[in-house]
């Protein structure tokens, strides 16, 4: 695929330092205001409203800190009106009287010297909605600080990994969004190819197979558990590599589960696999449901690698001929002492309305930077990559092959994360491809580019979206409905929203930029109507761009889904440069802006208006998925 164009950043940030210690930009309804956390520490809010509408509008609030750190924050101000916050996001929201209070999220609460981050809402307001010019950050009131030189709306940027080098990844480029839409920007973070790390030693494989098969007294008690922990926590910290490499006919590892602590790489050499154990005793969580049977709860096991430090990663060497080490979590093989996968097992919990307990290939909670480089990730239980509550993932030159009939096998899950950047992989999975959600917090500034999906169910926003979805872009990306084995999606999307009335919130400044299509059902998902809801969560999509979009060979009966909540939440969505060769609309509750777009959509409470834009329709080709 051949596609870019140019996304400017926010010109108000700059603006702003040019008209002093507290201005409004007039039309921009942008203010900068410098504040004091103590005497001598100077800190500044930016309070901008990037989107509006009659009796609404969208706020952001990015707060940087001055030269002291802290651990957690409370921000207060007061509204010159009678502005309400209907629902926020990246923190915890209130509001008495006038007064709005803000608390840190789980993950954004430390702040280093100089340390940003952003908070926003959505809110309603009668008359008029003048902006906030006075506020407090823990307890301390504004006035008495030096003006900082110019504000920014970005998140905080976690310190750099030592296998990440401090260069610029490519900028796609985009046109100026339409009067009133505010474009993603995506991770605030800048993020480079990373890179290998020397090696704190080096563990030869002992084992060899060509089918995935081992001994019985392997399988029963993996051979290779205990010394990969060992290595891995004695290079804990180093900043260094544990690398599993072939020796000779040899080039297998088996383990169990491993957990890897903080700033140490666990480096897979090209010609070796790391093997996970299919005995689901390995995988056990005392006390819970049991690890490889299906039930009504799947908190029964472990997953395979569990990151506990930040600043670790996974990685593989790739070799002269392409390929790279690989972790293979033998989803297609039985369940030892059973003649059933998996994957079996996951079918047979949807039949019984259960769930199954499936060990994840690799998951982390609540650490920063981790990094996941040039590796195979092959044959998922269930989910490949599980991240949450964290800041900082970068995925880069991964190849996740799973079939597209293997249920729930999500490729990349970012939850409840910020600062996430997922770049030139091959996304292959019998479920979402990517699926960004809010399980235990908010999302935010994420940048899904120059990647490719086969056999998915889709570049996916939920369905957990009620902490709030922020800051999203997703550019120069192709998407096929058909694995390389020719298996089709089980449910075939090409970009989506999805979420109910039970844990839908706010998504908000998603941007769609040179995206190709092929052999897709559903071109467009935008849908809050996902599966049955309670009524408890409201869903509201708002600020949706995609500028450039193309489908070629969609599968039969095909059709967009273009669906706002109700009348008081629209889907805010904007059509740039699309083409689609199936033009069927299911569309309802929506507010569209079009340029240069062959889809023109009607239903309940649509509205269609032309807008001016700019570029055009992207050329598209389709890689094969590479050979492992």
């Amino acid at each position: 695929m051949r596609f870019r164009m140019p996304h400017p950043r926010n010109p108000a940030s700059t603006l702003a330092g040019a008209l002093g210690v507290s201005a409004l930009i007039a039309g921009t309804g942008f203010v900068v205001v410098p504040m004091a956390l103590t005497a001598t520490t100077a800190c500044q809010v930016s309070y901008s409203v990037p989107s509006s509408w009659p009796g609404g509008f969208t706020a952001s609030v990015a707060i940087t800190n001055g030269s002291s750190a802290v651990s957690a924050w409370t921000l207060d101000f007061t509204f010159p009106g009678n502005q309400q916050v209907a629902q926020g996001w990246n923190g915890t929201w209130s509001q008495s009287g006038e007064t709005v209070t803000v608390t840190n999220a789980s993950w954004n609460g430390s702040l280093t010297a100089g340390g940003t981050t952003t908070v926003g809402f959505n809110g309603t307001f009668s008359g008029t909605n003048a902006n906030p010019t006075a506020f407090t950050l823990n307890g301390a009131a504004c006035g008495g600080a030096s003006p900082s030189p110019s504000a920014t709306t970005a998140t905080p940027t976690p310190s750099t990994s030592p296998t990440v080098t401090p260069t610029p990844t490519p900028t796609p480029t985009q046109t100026q969004g339409p009067p009133g839409v505010m474009l993603a920007t995506g991770d605030s973070r800048t993020v480079s190819q990373p890179t290998v790390p020397a090696a704190c030693t080096t563990l030869s494989a002992q084992l060899a197979t060509s089918n995935e098969q081992f001994s019985s007294g392997a399988e029963s008690l993996p051979p290779d558990t205990s010394r990969i922990q060992a290595a891995l926590n004695s290079c804990g910290g180093s900043g260094r590599a544990v690398v599993l490499a072939p020796a000779g006919s040899n080039n297998a590892f088996l383990s169990g589960p491993l957990t890897l602590p903080a700033s140490v790489t666990l480096l897979v050499d090209d010609g070796a696999t790391l093997y996970a154990s299919r005995n689901p005793v390995n995988y056990q969580v005392s006390g819970q449901a049991t690890c490889g049977t299906v039930a009504s709860t799947d908190n029964g096991c472990r997953p395979f690698i569990t990151v506990t430090g930040s600043s670790a990663a996974i990685m593989g060497t790739q070799g002269s001929g392409g390929g790279q080490g690989a972790i293979n979590g033998r989803g297609d093989q039985d369940i030892l002492g059973t003649s059933g996968t998996w994957w079996d097992l996951a079918q047979a919990a949807k039949t019984a309305g259960q769930k199954q307990n499936n060990p994840r290939l690799i998951e982390a909670h609540g650490v920063n930077n981790l990094v996941v480089y040039d590796v195979d990730l092959v044959n998922a239980p269930i989910f490949h990559l599980y991240f949450e509550g964290g800041n900082g993932l970068t995925v880069w030159g991964i190849r996740i092959k799973t079939p597209a009939t293997a249920r729930n096998t999500d490729g990349i899950d970012p939850d409840s994360a910020t600062n996430v950047t997922v770049n030139n992989s091959y996304i292959q999975d019998g479920d979402d491809g990517i699926a960004i959600k809010t399980n235990s917090g908010a999302a935010s500034n994420m940048t899904i580019e120059n990647s490719h999906f086969y056999g998915t169910h889709g570049i996916s926003i939920g369905s957990q979206t009620q902490h709030g979805v922020s800051n999203i872009l997703v550019t120069n990306n192709t998407v096929s409905g058909v694995d390389s084995a020719g298996n089709v999606s089980t449910d075939n999307n090409g970009i989506r929203i999805k979420t109910s009335s039970s844990e839908g919130g706010t998504v908000n400044q998603v941007t769609y930029d040179g995206t190709c299509l092929t052999g897709i059902k559903h071109a467009m998902e935008f849908n809050p109507f996902y599966s049955s809801g309670n009524g408890s969560t409201t869903p509201y999509y708002t600020n949706i761009v995609v500028n450039g979009l193309k489908s070629v060979s969609s599968q039969s009966s095909a059709q967009s889904v273009l669906e706002g909540y109700n009348s008081s939440h629209l889907l805010g969505l904007t059509l740039e440069n699309v083409s689609l060769d199936a033009t069927s609309t299911s569309a309802e509750f929506a507010s569209v802006g079009t340029f240069n777009t062959n889809i023109s959509p009607s239903g309940t409470d649509v509205t269609v208006t032309a807008i001016s834009g700019s570029g055009s329709v992207p050329s598209c080709t389709f890689p094969s998925y590479p050979g492992l």
